[in-house]
Order: structure tokens, then C-alpha cells, then sequence
């Protein structure tokens, strides 16, 4: 008896050890294999077969690096390294959420297996990484505009030394229109390309902030009062320059222009029978034809500025004005101050406008944005209304916009902000608010994008291009003032940086081409869509050909046993 119930406690001492062991040997299996898979050692792209045969020698893998990108960051490499006299050049590209969620995520996955693929190609200056900004949002502090700013899990940031770039999720895709919530192209390498050409210094976009009009930015005490202002300019990789309109010359890299608190109007010599006569209203009307932007902030204290504002209704853009007055938009049920004045804004969250936001107001509460001693903005007479309605296969809601079409020239202004359904306008004439409500429709406009489409092929017989110009114009100065960009209680620092997302015109690295999602057979739509899962991890076959092997093994064994 004795003997029997030692055996007993033998063979289950020997159990228990033996399911251990392979409990642990599971577990060490499973740690190695996503090793493996992180590290994307063991993987066979197979997104080639998605598309025509013919097509395989020219667009090869979704994420597979071609070699005009290699040639092209090999080169930029090099210029760097002799430009810094033989100093190091490294470029950290980081995901802010976990390896897990990132290949769970069709398109995150694209995005991250294109990093993989770069620091495979460079390891000497590349290196990817991964943090869970849900989990630890201080772990990305180095790479926010200030310690309020959001980075989300879908961004994707590119630093080297000082210099970063943020980048959302969209950014890495080709929309046919802004509604659409599915890309029918990935432009990954060339994304990434721009990011590194800009963190690295080989080249910089500029901003030039008008001057010569009465702006802040005239004074020393005006660049301090909107510093933060800059500061987030400068965060977005533009090298900030001050621009007199009137005599300098815009600088050949320049990509944007703001203009701030105008309080003089533009020069213009449409009626000037002198041909030498200066116009800055040429001068900036040639710039955005280059598909560059431009970007002012008025209040409901800015003067008249006949030219400029005769200007802006070509791009779509009126300002509220009232006989000899301006309207100063109130918003009591979301005021700030009490009576309404200052507001927290209404985001737009359909169209172009949505599209910009869709970041702040996908993860929890979106942030306020606020908006102060508002001059409302309505569209040109000149555009006429579209509206589209709600799309349930697209997950989209109904919205309208203005549409502007003429000498093939085609422009769209879309909301961004605007005010609640309750808010009103009341005139207001040298800092005098009258008691009479010129108009109480509701919704004002606070902030609106106007987009010159102008559509460009790149040769590869799938589609053209957007390379659109932008005008962005906010009813608000106080939007920008250091009070509210500096403030943690708004989101305001967050909403420009996706602006200049939109409009910005970083270097555009030439050659390298987009990868359509979608196979298109001459003469018809594009129709069948790539498949999500666009790479096989060749060691997922091992442990079950281990398993199938053993198996025939020991059966053979047993059925042959004497």
C-alpha cells in the first residue's frame, strides 16, 4: 500500500514537473516567435499577388522598400554626413502603441512593417521603436509642442537629435476625397522620406509671418505676446522667417504665409497705372498658385482691408461685417467668461474639416478649443452650396460645403470650427458692442479651409494626385496668443499642429511612387481590393510541422509496436 501511494506521488511530482516544463517551454516559444516577428526577420511579402502580373516588377511589395527609396535615402545620408563633417547621422522612428496592436491594425501594420523594412536596409542610422502612449503617455513628452499637446496611438513620430516630426495615420495614405475613411493607395516611402529629409536638416520648409501691415510681429513685444505661436510653427518643421510683403522678395522655400492681426490693408495695383506699382496682392495670389498656403487670423476688431478681403472671396472667404460695423460672434451656452464672448468652438466632423480633427476626437473627450472676440465667417457669394448626404456604407454623415469652379479652377471651402446652434451676433464698432442682433442663425463659421484642387498624374496609369493649395482663415487673434497655446485647459495648440499637417509643404522627395491598394483592369473602376494581411511569417509554420511530424511518428510506432 505503501509502495503503491509512493508511486503515485512519484508520478505526479513527475507530472506536475513535466507540465512545468512545457508550460515554460510554451511561454519561451511564444516570446522567441514574437521576437521573430517584431523584429521582421522571417517574413515573405506577399502583397505582390494582389495585383496583375505586369504590375509585380513595378510596384513589388505594399511595404517592400523599392530601390528609388533606397537610392534616395542613400543619398540623403551621405549629404547630411558631409554637410556635418562626418558626424553620426541617426533617425529614431517611433510608434506610440505596441507591436501587438500595430500589426492588428490593417493600415498601422503597412506603416510599421515599411519602418521594419528601412532599419533592415539602414541600420546604421535608422532604428525603430515602440511605446504605449495609453499606458505612459510621459514616455513621448520629448516629442509634444508643449507639455499639453496630445500624441495619440496612431501617430508615428521621426527624430534626430532635436528635430522631430508627428505624423497621423492618414498622412501615410492617398484619399480620393477627403470623406473617404478607405485609401486606395499607400504612400508610406515617401512619407517616411519627407520625415527624414526634415528631421535631418537637408532641407526645411519656411513660414514667413507678414509684418508691414500693423501685425504683432513688427515689434519685439508682438513676438513675444505670440511666441508659443512660433514655437508650434517651428514644431510642425517649418524654419520661421519675417516677411515684409511689400519690399522683400519671398523666399524660394517658403510653403506658408500667415498673416496675423492685419491692420492695414495690401497693397494692390489693379487700378495703378504705374507698371513698376507693387502689389502685394500679386505677389501672394502667385506664391499659393504654387500649391503653397496661406493662413490669416482676424478679430472682430479688425478694419476694413478692402483688397485683401476682395481677395479672399475668390478663396471663398467673407468676414461678417454689418453696414459700417463688424459682428462679434456671442456663445452663451458655452461661454467662458460668462456672457459669451469667449467660447469653447463646435467641431465639424464630416468633409475636409473632420478629417483634420479625427485624431482629437476619436480617443475620449476631444479637447476645447476655444475662441475669443470672434468675427464670424460666412462663404463668398461668389461659391455656390453642395450638399452631400449621409453615407452608411462610407460611416459618414450629411454636410455641405462651398464649390467655386471656373477657368479650370475648382475650389472647395469647408467648415472646421464653428459655433453652437444658440449663438448670435451682435454689431460691434470701435470696441463698441451695439444692444441690436444683426443676425441670429446660429453655427457661425470660426475657422474654414479653402482647397484649390489641381490634380497631377505620376505616370503609373492608376490616377492623379491633389497637389492642392490651401486658405485657412480664423475669425480669432486671441487663438494664438501665448494665454491659449500655453494653456493645459485647451486643445487649441493640438488643432494648428493638425492644420499644418493639411496645408504643410514639406520637400516632396521626387520619384518615388505611391502603391495602389486597388487592381484595375483598362477601362474600369477600381475594384478589387488588397487583401489585409499582406505578409507570411514563415516560422508560424514550424511549431505545427514539428507537431505533424512527431504525430505521424507516433503512430507509425504504435501500429508497427510488437
Amino acid at each position: 500500500m505503501k509502495n503503491g501511494i509512493s508511486r503515485k506521488v512519484k508520478h505526479g511530482s513527475f507530472s506536475v514537473g513535466l507540465g512545468a516544463i512545457v508550460i515554460a517551454a510554451v511561454i519561451l516559444l511564444n516570446a522567441l516567435m514574437t521576437f521573430l516577428c517584431t523584429s521582421n526577420r522571417l517574413f515573405i511579402d506577399m502583397t505582390t499577388g494582389h495585383f496583375r502580373e505586369k504590375d509585380i516588377p513595378l510596384y513589388g511589395g505594399m511595404y517592400t522598400l523599392s530601390d528609388a527609396a533606397k537610392n534616395m535615402m542613400r543619398k540623403t545620408f551621405a549629404d547630411v554626413e558631409a554637410n556635418r563633417e562626418g558626424e553620426d547621422v541617426k533617425v529614431d522612428i517611433i510608434f506610440c502603441a505596441d507591436p501587438d496592436l500595430l500589426c492588428g491594425n490593417t493600415y498601422m501594420r503597412y506603416i510599421y512593417y515599411t519602418a521594419l523594412e528601412m532599419e533592415k536596409a539602414f541600420p546604421e542610422y535608422i532604428q525603430v521603436s515602440t511605446k504605449d502612449v495609453w499606458e505612459n503617455p510621459s514616455s513621448v513628452n520629448a516629442y509634444r509642442t508643449n507639455s499639453y499637446s496630445s500624441i495619440y496611438q496612431t501617430n508615428v513620430i521621426v527624430a534626430s537629435g532635436t528635430e522631430f516630426r508627428v505624423y497621423n495615420q492618414r498622412a501615410f495614405y492617398t484619399y480620393s476625397e477627403t470623406t473617404d475613411t478607405t485609401p486606395w493607395a499607400y504612400n508610406g516611402e515617401k512619407t517616411f522620406l519627407k520625415g527624414i529629409i526634415a528631421v535631418t536638416k537637408a532641407d526645411s520648409p519656411i513660414a514667413c509671418l507678414t509684418t508691414n501691415h500693423g501685425e504683432p510681429f513688427a515689434t519685439e513685444e508682438g513676438k513675444a505676446e505670440y511666441s508659443a505661436f512660433v514655437k508650434v510653427l517651428q514644431s510642425a518643421g517649418y524654419d520661421v522667417r519675417f516677411l515684409n510683403l511689400e519690399k522683400d522678395e519671398i523666399p524660394e522655400n517658403c510653403r506658408l504665409i500667415v498673416t496675423l492681426d492685419p491692420q492695414t490693408d495690401f497693397l494692390s495695383n489693379f487700378n495703378s497705372t504705374d507698371p513698376d506699382a507693387v502689389s502685394e496682392i500679386k505677389k501672394l495670389d502667385g506664391f499659393i498658385a504654387k500649391a503653397y498656403s496661406f493662413m490669416i487670423f482676424v478679430d472682430a476688431d479688425t478694419p476694413k482691408l478692402t483688397n485683401l478681403e476682395e481677395f479672399l472671396e475668390e478663396w471663398g472667404i467673407s468676414f461678417n461685417r454689418y453696414e459700417d460695423s463688424n459682428g462679434i460672434v456671442y456663445d452663451p451656452d458655452y461661454a467662458l467668461d460668462g456672457e459669451g464672448a469667449s467660447f469653447v468652438g463646435t467641431y465639424e466632423t464630416e468633409a475636409l474639416g473632420g478629417s483634420i480633427t479625427e485624431d482629437m476626437r476619436k480617443y475620449g473627450i476631444a479637447p476645447k478649443i476655444v475662441f475669443s472676440n470672434v468675427m464670424g465667417i460666412s462663404y463668398s457669394n461668389s461659391y455656390g452650396m453642395e450638399y452631400v448626404l449621409a453615407d452608411e456604407t462610407q460611416g459618414t454623415g450629411a454636410f455641405s460645403f462651398g464649390y467655386y469652379s471656373s477657368n479650370k479652377i475648382t475650389r472647395e471651402i469647408y467648415d472646421v470650427f464653428r459655433s453652437s446652434e444658440t449663438s448670435l451676433i451682435y454689431q460691434k464698432q470701435n470696441g463698441v458692442i451695439a444692444t441690436d442682433t444683426p443676425d441670429t442663425a446660429g453655427n457661425f463659421k470660426l475657422m474654414t479651409l479653402t482647397r484649390e484642387s489641381r490634380y497631377i498624374g505620376e505616370g503609373q496609369g492608376y490616377t492623379s494626385v491633389n497637389d492642392a493649395s490651401y486658405v485657412c482663415a480664423i475669425g480669432s487673434t486671441d487663438f494664438a496668443s501665448n494665454a491659449v497655446l500655453s494653456s493645459n485647459a485647451y486643445g487649441n495648440t493640438d488643432l494648428l499642429l493638425e492644420i499644418l499637417r493639411v496645408i504643410g509643404r514639406e520637400i516632396e522627395p521626387v520619384g518615388i511612387k505611391f502603391k495602389p491598394m486597388y487592381s484595375a483592369l483598362a477601362g474600369q473602376q477600381y475594384v478589387v481590393e488588397a487583401k489585409p494581411m499582406n505578409k507570411l511569417a514563415v516560422h508560424v509554420t514550424i511549431p505545427a510541422l514539428i507537431c505533424a511530424v512527431s504525430g505521424i511518428v507516433v503512430l507509425v510506432r504504435r501500429k508497427f509496436r510488437k
